[in-house]
């Protein structure tokens, strides 16, 4: 570790002396009386509700995979501004960013590395941001003053959630329609002339309830031609006929603009007036994304309950890269046009054998995406349609007391149509030339079975075998060798967690990883020859030494290497780790601190790990003081507080560098 690095953790680390130092000697002078008062009790993960790992509703207790729950209170104390930044603090997340923002950066779960993209599956309310091609989930689009919490689930999620549930499924969950009329007002302001405004209306018609939002956020980027502009309106509703049938049904829409400054050579990533400027100018970019949802959940009582899920997702792009002075702009905008529409059937049957609860689940999806892309002035153009339908069985058996057996299996049967047309010259005039319609089609399967058992009513161990696959998204079979096909893995994990009190609250996993025909870029898409393999433990706790402090952290040690040869896999970093801590000073004053390790990684390019220089690691320290009367928030912030130079993605030693020390301040307003 770079010798800056350690002084940075020790600085940290002496600041978190000091503040717990304060409670306790505060808790020391206290009389008898106050020290024999009860303590508030606290809501420890272990307690919390999930819908992500098997899609329905169950205690995090009761399930066999390393799961985290981040709830509305964790984001309010948290030091994040945005998505990335927030799981960036969790257990076996490496977040990358080649803009220095949210937006198309790539959250990679347990060492996916450089296709993590396509490895990770990111939902809103159940509904799938992945795009069908390379460029990963469009996170930027997800405001965070909407989250009400992010469930994310570890490991293998083929059986529930098929094609591409890989590293793990990741899901947030927007706000739910207000019962009670309200009103809320953000605004914020900081460097690089960043504004971020947002409202939201909460209401009721009757018994339709409704949730409005916008917002619109403006900043010149910490880069030359970083900029980036986006704004968004949504909506969320439901209505329950009456305890039996609801339905819900939501709608959002984005837009953005953004500079593409490009990468900085590796003389000039540690330059301070270097990595800032670019060569690339006029290159940018624009963005339109519409999202809609419906659901209906029934609920048969002894014969079960079921939900239906419709959602939409339509997306349009607009970018220049290689800007040439001699062709209007307008002639160089590349186009990508998007439309995936998806169908969603959740039956699940609660009955009772041996005198213990058991589970029965049944379900059914479907997902069509229509794809265009076209490479201005001269193309080529890209169709493709692709087509997937899956059906699963989950069942899940309480076979004493403390022990849960369940076990779940998937078929999937995948289909695409693919045609590449380029642009032919006849007569001086340019016309397009349809190519030949490449089809494949896979039938896939997958499987899994796991077990939990209670040792205690606060201590569980839970362990979990399962298979995985993904099929090639568009891009991939646009350019890629003859024969390329879908990857396969099997997964395995065994884990415990446990509560001590109200003190705190521990989960510790081992992992391992074993993929066959892995997908991956070079010059050309292709399978790797050889297995991959990933093996790690993750580890995070929840601590409350006061009733006024909270500290989370979380460490993660993951290897991440191929088969035969023993090479690393290029932008996995074998050691992560987080700590920040929730300091409630008084009644109205509350400091958040927190910081988060990554360690060094290979080359993106550097399959061999012989060819260039590894990225540095490198430590970041975030802080924000609140202060809150009545129904106002004013806050304060600084991010990267100790001016670190970094970045999280480098090809061939071109790096992307993230930004430097920045500070904001606004406030938060409610009426009730």
């Amino acid at each position: 570790m770079k010798n800056n690095v350690k002084k940075k953790i020790i600085t940290f680390i002496v600041c978190l002396a000091f503040i717990f130092g304060q409670p306790y000697c505060l808790f020391a002078q206290e009389t008898d009386e106050t020290a024999e008062k009860d303590s508030t009790p606290v809501d420890f993960e272990l307690d919390a509700i999930v819908v992500t790992a098997n899609k329905v509703k169950e205690p995090v207790s009761d399930i066999s995979k390393h799961v985290t729950v981040i709830s509305s209170d964790d984001i309010k104390a948290s030091t994040a501004k945005n998505i990335i930044e927030l799981l960036a603090q969790e257990a076996g997340i490496n977040v990358r960013s080649t803009f220095g923002n949210d937006k198309q950066a790539v959250v990679d779960l347990r060492g996916m590395g450089d296709t993590a993209g396509s490895n990770v599956i990111v939902m809103v309310d159940d509904l799938m941001l992945n795009a069908p091609d390379q460029s990963g989930p469009s996170l930027a689009s997800v405001p965070i003053e909407q989250i009400e919490r992010i469930e994310i689930v570890r490991g293998a999620g083929s059986v529930v959630y098929g094609n591409g549930a890989v590293g793990g499924v990741i899901n947030i969950i927007t706000k739910e329609a207000g019962k009670t009329p309200s009103a809320q007002f953000y605004s914020s302001y900081g460097s690089y002339n960043t504004f971020d405004n947002r409202v939201s209306l909460d209401g009721n018609l009757k018994d339709i309830y409704l949730n409005l939002n916008a917002g619109i956020y403006d900043s010149h980027g910490y880069r030359d031609n970083g900029f980036f502009k986006k704004k968004d309106i949504g909506a969320k509703s439901s209505y329950a006929i009456n305890d039996r049938f609801s339905f819900k049904a939501s709608g959002f829409y984005y837009e953005d603009e953004y500079g593409l400054p490009g990468p900085v050579s590796r003389e000039d990533i540690s330059s301070r007036s270097k990595r800032v400027e670019t060569n690339r100018p006029d290159d940018s970019g624009e963005t339109s994304e519409t999202r809609g949802r419906f659901e209906v959940d029934m609920d048969f009582e002894k014969w079960g309950t079921l939900s239906l899920k419709r959602g939409y997702l339509f997306r349009d792009n607009r970018y220049v890269i290689g800007f040439n002075p001699r062709i209007s702009k307008n002639d160089q905008k590349n186009k990508i046009d998007e439309d995936t529409r998806q169908f969603d059937l959740n039956y699940v049957k609660d009955y009772i054998f041996g005198g213990h609860l058991q589970m029965f689940q049944l379900g059914i999806d479907h997902f069509k995406t229509d794809y265009f892309r076209e490479e201005r002035p001269d193309g080529p153009r890209r169709n493709s349609e692709t087509e997937s339908f899956g059906i699963f069985i989950n069942n899940r058996w309480s076979i004493t007391n403390n022990l849960m057996l369940n076990a779940g299996s998937r078929y999937n049967h995948y289909q695409g149509r693919f045609r590449t047309d380029v642009r032919k010259i006849f007569d001086d005039v340019k016309i397009w030339v349809n190519g030949d319609t490449t089809k494949s089609e896979w039938d896939n399967s997958a499987y899994s079975i796991g077990f939990t058992y209670a040792m205690s009513p606060t201590a569980s161990f839970f362990g979990s075998c399962a298979t995985s696959f993904r099929i090639p998204n568009v891009d991939e079979f646009a350019e890629s060798e003859e024969g390329l096909q879908p990857q396969e893995g099997f997964h395995s994990e065994i884990g415990g967690r446990h509560q001590f009190g109200n003190f705190m609250s521990m989960t510790i996993a081992l992992f391992d990883i074993r993929i066959d025909d892995e997908i991956y870029y070079s010059d050309i898409n292709r399978n790797y020859d050889e297995k991959t393999i990933r093996q790690g433990v993750e580890m995070d706790f929840t601590l409350y030494p006061t009733e006024d402090i909270r500290l989370r952290g979380s460490y993660t040690f993951t290897k991440a290497k191929f088969d035969k040869t023993n090479a690393t896999l290029p932008l996995v970093p074998e050691h992560m780790a987080s700590i920040g801590t929730y300091w409630q000073i008084v009644s109205q004053l509350a400091l958040s601190l927190s910081g988060t390790y990554t360690g060094s990684r290979f080359d993106g390019n550097d399959m061999d790990n012989d060819r260039y220089e590894k990225l540095d690691d490198f430590f970041v320290f975030d802080g924000k003081l609140t202060y809150e009367y009545k129904n106002l928030m004013i806050f304060a912030g600084i991010n990267n507080m100790f001016n670190e130079l970094y970045s999280t993605s480098a090809y061939s030693e071109q790096y992307y560098p993230m930004p430097e020390r920045t500070i904001y301040g606004g406030i938060r307003w409610t009426y009730f």
